[in-house]
């Protein structure tokens, strides 16, 4: 018999190949760009990928959410991204400036269907669960601030570095 042993991790196989075939369409649009916007760059990439993802076993998760939970999560980030995107395409039309305000806040609609399924996936976990994902959001926020605000200060920063003495640089932050 070709029983698994209790130290190796429970995978799926053909969410591997899910995961490493959605890896692969990422490089493959670098490659794309390389060879010339052709589509064998994304085709390349995600059967690499692919049989990557067959190769690496990738460990299921701990833990695990009811199936309503997770329809709900996929469906509310799925609508968030679309009108995310369809909010941005529409604002770089020609709108008038009223319109211009009605568009710019449409994405928040979904996104606080997004925020209540993630808040009620956090609720079906036991109680270290929920910490865990709780410090995990938490530590996320930084990222954001990281790459979205602080791009925009590091002009200011430098100007302020180049005035102080190095010892007291954090009077500058």
């Amino acid at each position: 018999m070709n029983k698994m042993s209790s130290d190796e991790p429970r995978t799926s196989r053909s969410r591997d190949i899910v995961l490493g075939a959605a890896f692969g369409l990422v490089i493959g649009g670098g490659l794309d760009l390389l060879l010339g916007d052709s589509g064998w760059g994304l085709v390349i990439g995600i059967l690499l990928g692919a049989i990557l993802g067959y190769f690496v076993k990738i460990p299921l998760p701990l833990m695990e959410y009811p199936g309503y939970v997770v329809r709900r999560m996929v469906i509310s980030a799925f609508l968030f991204l679309v009108i995310l995107f369809l909010s941005q395409w529409l604002l770089n039309q020609e709108l008038e400036p009223a319109y211009l305000y009605l568009v710019a806040a449409l994405p928040a609609i979904p996104g606080l269907f997004l925020a209540s399924s993630i808040g009620l996936a956090i609720s079906q976990l036991d109680e270290l669960q929920r910490r865990i994902q709780l410090e995990a959001i938490s530590g996320v926020w930084d990222l954001v601030y990281i790459l979205t605000v602080a791009g925009d200060c590091r002009d200011r920063m430098a100007a302020c570095l180049e005035k102080e003495i190095p010892f007291y640089a954090a009077d500058c932050i």
